[in-house]
């Protein structure tokens, strides 16, 4: 390994704290090279037979990842030397949900499960079992049931709609990119509580006050954090406004900032200016994706009292 980012994503893998996909999706983040990362992996196996045995299974496992999904790993690293992807904040909020929106058209059209997850590795099986282990979550924590209505934030290509529609009284998609919206409706054609709708990315404006028992965005937060607080403040006002009382705010992974201390400080600064309580702030409880999990609850609005 010749880049830190990479030593530290392999080191976190062999130490069972982070899942060879996303390892693999780190080192190509730091150098999208995959003749490059398979000539490491494989040069470090070698060294450590000997004397790491252990060792050295684990990276060998981490190489045969690599090449079993070496066409999608191939893609996400052109898509990542393109350039056309970066976590700096935006010049304004404009600017970031436009840049957004090229993004996320440009991404669909090179790989539909790297579009929404770089982790996947271009692999539908990856993506559904990543998928699947959400679905899971919210399902054991009773965020949604079959009487629920739910509202996604950054639907993406549907994937949600899809694996929510069977546990769900409905459930609505909204995404800045059109092209994102129409591959998310032809996966989603057969489901009938199933809404999607191509947005502006400023607000939640075409749904009602008190309308839905879940907002969920699941990797989506990131891009209003860099296109300014400005607009991660308004959609929490949002989210507050269209959730009916003691609805659920599910956010995973609130920012690319690598500073979980400042999301959490925001989060928790952010519940108290919207009227949420806040319940996990930066939990870790999925295996193979490490997004971090926050989940807010809005508060029960008091019964207006009879007047004497």
């Amino acid at each position: 390994m010749h880049d830190d980012a990479q030593r530290d994503a392999v080191q976190r893998y062999v130490e069972g704290t982070l899942s060879g996909e996303m390892a693999v999706m780190y080192c190509l983040e730091a150098v999208p090279d995959v003749d490059a990362l398979r000539a490491a992996l494989d040069a470090a196996t070698v060294e450590c037979a000997g004397r790491a045995p252990a060792l050295a299974r684990s990276l060998d496992a981490l190489a045969d990842l690599v090449l079993r999904n070496r066409a999608g790993c191939e893609r996400i690293a052109r898509m990542l030397a393109s350039g056309v992807d970066s976590d700096r904040p935006a010049e304004s909020v404009e600017h970031g949900i436009a840049f957004c929106r090229r993004l996320f058209d440009w991404s669909v059209a090179q790989s539909s499960e790297s579009s929404v997850a770089l982790y996947s590795l271009g692999n539908p099986a990856i993506l559904e079992a990543a998928t699947r282990e959400v679905v899971e979550l919210l399902v054991a924590r009773g965020w949604v049931t079959s009487a629920r209505e739910v509202l996604e934030i950054g639907c993406g290509i549907g994937r949600f709609e899809q694996a929510l529609s069977p546990h769900v009284r409905s459930i609505t998609g909204i995404d800045v990119s059109p092209r994102m919206i129409e591959e998310a409706r032809q996966r989603s054609a057969e489901l009938g509580n199933v809404s999607l709708l191509a947005c502006t990315g400023h607000d939640l404006a075409p749904f009602a006050d008190a309308s839905f028992d879940l907002v969920m965005a699941v990797d989506s937060f990131p891009y209003l954090v860099q296109s300014g607080m400005a607009l991660v403040e308004r959609h929490f006002e949002e989210a507050r406004r269209v959730l009916r009382p003691g609805g659920d705010l599910v956010i995973f992974e609130f920012s690319y900032r690598g500073d979980l201390g400042r999301d959490r400080d925001d989060v928790s600064r952010l519940a108290g200016a919207h009227d949420f309580t806040v319940r996990d702030n930066g939990t870790r409880a999925l295996s193979l994706w490490d997004g971090v999990l926050f989940h807010l609850t809005s508060h029960l609005r008091p019964e207006p009292s009879n007047p004497k």
